[in-house]
């Protein structure tokens, strides 16, 4: 069912959890939420904390400042980013604040998202409207998409001749689609109109995400996710010619002395997350690299998507040859655990998961319809998905 390479120097599925603290008993199907830090990396955030106190001043001012340089640009080069325009953020969350609330506005002026978008978004661009006088407005996206064609269309047929910029994920993070942002972006531009990139699942899931719409105005992509770096780990690139205009989430000592100067210092941090994302990066070498590990966790969410889809008798909410899925999917819950006949909110059933059957797993509602979302990464494998497959048909069973 999946096509597994060779040439590999560590053992992946359930064996490569000995690299990870995770519970035992656990089944561990929401890396998409906050990632998962392999112990390696947790124990040499740990020294290098006590380096860092050995001379506070070297450590986080001094010495750091020219390191997190450095590491920002192999890290750019890895998501596909123009270095001199990348830096490090704490979230992409962050990110996305620190672009809206620099792009030049004006009252009267349309900001765009999807309704498959992230909420922290939607609500940050809530606040932006507030602030700068603009209308925001949210595109319905209905599922299932029948491909990225239909995507492309119903964004476009939302642009305004008031659209001044189109908030857009990659990776959208209740659905899990993989949204073609290099179309969008290129129909975009000849309207007028801007594209921000909301990247958060985009690093270590795809091959450098962010050159696949080099003409957006700016994207964002957490590290602390699928390339399992410290939290609070993220890049911020900006299209260079727009670097002057955008300033970074936190400003301290260095306003206006360049956009990578502010990001470099954003105030007093632990700098130790951003000082060791090369290492996340390097991490993933002992799977055989990430062109494998990419190339694993696609093939097991598609194949997943497809067994859970069958079992659970749901139409996909996106095409079964995979074409709109990165390392995730999303699905639909079988009738018997729908609102209508389910009352219970969302999270009882995402506690029951937890606490009946050790399954780590979101659920959500997408315009009234209640999903669930899988992850899949190097350390997990089918039977994990068989497990959760059962608990869902035991848990339709006792509502039928």
């Amino acid at each position: 069912m999946i096509a597994l390479v060779a040439d590999l120097t560590s053992p992946i599925g359930r064996a490569a959890r000995v690299h990870w603290g995770l519970d035992e008993r656990l089944t561990f199907l929401n890396h998409g939420s906050f990632g998962a830090i392999p112990l390696a990396l947790l124990e040499r955030s740990a020294a290098l904390r006590r380096e860092i106190e050995r001379n506070p001043i070297e450590g986080v001012w001094r010495g750091a400042m020219p390191e997190i340089r450095r590491i920002a640009d192999h890290c750019a080069t890895f998501v596909g980013a123009p270095p001199q325009s990348t830096g490090f953020v704490t979230n992409a969350t962050a990110g996305i604040n620190a672009v809206l609330a620099s792009m030049p506005m004006s009252p009267g002026d349309e900001l765009l998202h999807l309704d498959h978008g992230y909420n922290a978004i939607w609500k940050t661009l809530e606040l932006t409207a507030r602030r700068r006088g603009v209308s925001v407005r949210q595109v319905a996206l209905p599922v299932p998409v029948s491909g990225p064609e239909q995507v492309v269309e119903i964004t476009l047929a939302a642009v305004t001749p008031a659209t001044k910029i189109i908030v857009l994920d990659q990776i959208t993070s209740p659905s899990a689609l993989r949204l073609p942002v290099a179309e969008i972006v290129r129909a975009a531009a000849a309207r007028g109109v801007e594209v921000v990139i909301d990247g958060a699942h985009a690093p270590g899931m795809l091959e450098r995400p962010a050159a696949e719409a080099p003409e957006a105005a700016a994207w964002t992509g957490n590290l602390h996710k699928w390339t399992c770096a410290l939290r609070g780990c993220a890049l911020l690139c900006v299209r260079p010619d727009l670097a002057s205009q955008i300033h970074a989430p936190i400003i301290s000592h260095h306003l206006d002395q360049g956009l990578t100067l502010e990001l470099d210092w954003q105030g007093t941090i632990d700098p130790t997350p951003w000082l060791l994302a090369g290492e996340a990066i390097a991490f993933m070498d002992r799977f055989g690299g990430w062109d494998v590990v990419r190339r694993h966790n696609h093939a097991l969410a598609v194949s997943m998507h497809a067994m859970l889809c069958e079992r659970l008798g749901v139409t996909p909410l996106s095409p079964l040859d995979g074409s709109m899925l990165g390392s995730m999917a999303t699905l639909r819950l079988p009738d018997p655990l729908q609102p209508e006949l389910d009352p219970r909110p969302a999270e009882a059933l995402q506690a029951a998961l937890l606490e009946r059957f050790a399954i780590e797993i979101p659920v959500m509602e997408l315009a009234g319809v209640r999903y669930t979302r899988i992850s899949c990464h190097i350390y997990n494998e089918v039977e994990d998905y068989e497990r959760l497959a059962a608990a869902l048909e035991q848990l339709s069973r006792a509502r039928a």
